[in-house]
């Protein structure tokens, strides 16, 4: 279990925060434990857990709370913004979710490989794209072997090049028929709109992860191109089932995320186009009510889409509920209270007057005041000596004597 020393940059304040003398595979007979409303330390006995003598609070015996608040803050800043009618930052926070599964690990040499390929493969491996395209251009017309093909696909698809990494696919599956390279080949076709050959290349994809994914994210795909409203329910079913168990990780597609995704992207094209045919709030609504998770991430992709479509009360129907939960949140972190950090908590408690009345612009702009501050963007907390912040300057494992300097 790492040990954290937290430390004032502008007096001496210090302290440790975790197991004490801890022996592998045996429970910690102590605790080196921090009160981060306080800003005092105390060792705790025997015990796991305990609260502050002098304000009750619960006493920190892990990694602090406290240098969680800035990225809580700019979330908050981003969500009053899209509230607000500018989804940009909240567009830039959400994680790039990858629509359709494949393998770019590069070829690995085989013995007997000449040096030429060898060396193209090692270009491949270290990032060199355009070098390593140069060289297997060459080497795998020359040699006609379906792994330089594949490779060749890798480099051409890591440089954008994907009607060339299709056709070196081609060559590829020519000579080596291949569940990986079908996966390859169909991840490529599905995503420039040919179902019908994508679905056969990943109808033969295999029985993996991937391959599954994939042909519940093309059923998805086609059915939103090709069918206004929302795709049947046999068809969601199947696409379920196909892709198994939904994963509540931030940066994982799911069915209902796919969906949400498409249908946004569908509803922008539209409002583009002044295409009045698809009912494009009351289709998303109905999206809304297909997602598996209702995490803070799944919820910020729910605003943003209605955010970036200009439909303003429902983004404000997201928003508020979401705004003023994760305010309420970082107001009540104990590393906020006390008279140190009162500026910081009069500022939030203004900042959730402004979203009860309604008023995300003006909530933003306090949110946005906390993160230009010069402690908060540090990752620190004002120090009660009222001089200096305090924050983690020293991590190490336990029982090390050696620790490494905290950004």
């Amino acid at each position: 279990m790492p040990r954290w020393r937290v430390a004032c940059d502008g007096c001496d304040r210090s302290a440790w925060i975790g197991a004490v003398d801890a022996v592998p595979g045996a429970a910690p007979a102590a605790f080196d434990a921090w009160c981060e409303a306080c800003q005092e330390g105390v060792r705790l006995e025997g015990a796991t857990s305990g609260s502050c003598a002098v304000c009750g609070r619960p006493l920190t015996i892990a990694a602090p709370r406290f240098v969680e608040v800035f990225g809580a803050l700019q979330n908050l800043a981003a969500v009053l913004a899209a509230w607000d009618g500018d989804a940009a930052a909240l567009a830039e926070l959400l994680p790039e979710r990858p629509r359709f599964l494949t393998d770019l690990d590069p070829a690995v040499p085989v013995p007997g490989d000449p040096d030429e390929v060898r060396s193209a493969l090692a270009a491949l491996d270290q990032g060199a794209w355009t070098e390593a395209e140069a060289r297997l251009e060459t080497l795998a017309a020359e040699r006609d072997d379906a792994r330089l093909w594949r490779a060749l696909a890798v480099a051409h698809e890591r440089r954008g090049g994907l009607a060339a990494a299709e056709a070196a696919l081609d060559h590829a599956l020519a000579r080596d028929e291949s569940a990986g390279l079908r996966l390859q080949r169909g991840a490529l076709r599905a995503r420039r709109g040919d179902f019908g050959a994508a679905r056969e290349d990943l109808a033969r994809a295999g029985s993996g992860f991937e391959a599954r994914w994939n042909r519940a994210a093309l059923a998805l795909l086609e059915a939103v191109a090709t069918h206004p409203g929302l795709p049947e329910a046999p068809v969601l079913e199947r696409a379920r089932a196909e892709a198994g168990e939904p994963s509540s990780a931030w940066s994982d597609h799911t069915v209902g995320r796919l969906l949400w995704s498409l249908l946004v992207e569908r509803a922008t094209l539209h409002l583009r186009e002044s295409r009045p045919e698809c009912p494009d709030a009351r289709v998303l609504r109905a999206a809304e009510q297909l997602l598996e998770f209702d995490t803070f991430w799944d919820r910020a992709m729910v605003l943003e889409g209605y955010a970036r479509l200009g439909l303003a009360a429902e983004a404000a129907r997201v928003a508020h509920p979401l705004a003023l939960g994760l305010a309420q949140g970082i107001a009540g972190e104990p590393a906020l209270a006390g008279a140190m950090a009162g500026g910081i908590s009069t500022v939030l408690r203004g900042a959730l007057h402004a979203m009860e009345a309604g008023r995300p612009g003006q909530a933003c702009d306090a949110i946005v005041s906390l993160l230009r501050r010069d402690d908060l963007p540090r990752y620190r907390v004002p120090c009660v000596c009222g001089r200096g912040a305090v924050g983690v300057v020293e991590v190490i494992d336990a029982g090390e004597e050696a620790g490494v300097e905290a950004g």
